[in-house]
């Protein structure tokens, strides 16, 4: 944990990390820095020759599943332990010793520049203190970053990333006990655009790409910040809720404040399974960006018509 005149700051919440995520997640554009991320990786083991999206798979009846009950409203996230083992073994831990309940939701990050102004990008969450900062009963424990290439930063996606261990060369990304619960920069028609346009992408990883644009397009998500970080979970319910805390008003987003004006808590946070919840569960797509996308593709194939 970073210690700024003798206060210990949470890394999530420290000028240094919004700088680094304004950086990652809102200045760099988005094809070019997933072509960059594809090219250097293309030979890691051929790992993006058979890319699952599983967060949008059928998932088994003992799947774990964590259920937040905040003081918005109650949503659920399916864990992926085969993508993310030694996290989600780590985060079950915290949640069966109730390490989260009565935790801050302690940012809540919103576009504020030209072309992502006003989207509703991530909160973070799981902070003992409303503004981040650590207490003696946080849990500073860090996990080597586990990066899937069967996990994305979708909408209603779970991360992790506190921080980097190491100097120069050597530096890792490292994933903590907060958490990063993502939302939506795909919502302009020019940002669709620049997410399917597949002209600079090399022909073998060209059906990945088109797939991953797509489902980006059709269900939201924060490309920017893909396979950067620890994404561990998909929500799976309770997308009413979800939405009020990405929404909610904060501090001074002019000041680089994120925290929310009014305090957000998760009042309590237990497992489940997939299996207990499924025949009343909504799925791993919020209908209302999917309901959204089908609306202008009828409003966009009218005026073609007209024409």
């Amino acid at each position: 944990m970073a210690d700024q005149g003798g206060k210990k700051v949470n890394p999530m919440h420290s000028p240094a990390f919004v700088k680094y995520f304004k950086f990652s997640l809102i200045a760099i554009i988005f094809l070019a820095a997933l072509l960059i991320f594809l090219t250097f990786n293309k030979s890691d083991d051929n790992k993006f020759d058979d890319v699952k999206f599983v967060q949008y798979e059928e998932y088994a009846d003992d799947m774990d599943v964590v259920v937040y009950e905040t003081t918005l409203g109650t949503f659920k996230a399916a864990l992926f332990e085969d993508e993310a083992p030694n996290y989600v073994k780590y985060y079950k831990k915290l949640v069966e010793k109730g390490y989260y309940n009565n935790t801050y939701v302690f940012g809540v990050v919103t576009g504020n520049d030209k072309e992502n102004k006003g989207d509703h990008l991530y909160f973070t969450g799981g902070a003992k203190a409303a503004n981040g900062e650590t207490t003696d009963n946080t849990n500073t424990e860090t996990i080597d970053a586990e990066i899937s290439p069967n996990m994305w930063t979708f909408k209603g996606a779970l991360g992790s990333f506190v921080g980097t261990d190491g100097m120069l060369f050597w530096k890792k990304n490292v994933a903590g006990s907060s958490v990063m619960f993502f939302g939506n920069s795909v919502t302009s028609e020019k940002k669709k655009q620049e997410v399917k346009s597949s002209e600079n992408v090399d022909s073998s990883l060209e059906s990945v790409y088109n797939e991953l644009s797509e489902k980006l397009c059709d269900y939201g998500g924060v490309p920017e910040a893909s396979q950067q970080y620890t994404v561990f979970g998909q929500v799976c319910d309770g997308w009413e809720a979800y939405n009020k805390i990405l929404s909610a008003e904060v501090k001074d987003i002019d000041d680089d404040d994120y925290q929310p004006l009014d305090d957000i808590k998760f009042t309590r946070v237990y497992l489940t399974t997939w299996g207990e919840i499924k025949s009343t569960a909504e799925g791993p797509v919020d209908k209302s960006v999917a309901d959204a996308e089908k609306s202008q593709e009828k409003t966009t194939q009218s005026i073609s018509n007209e024409k």
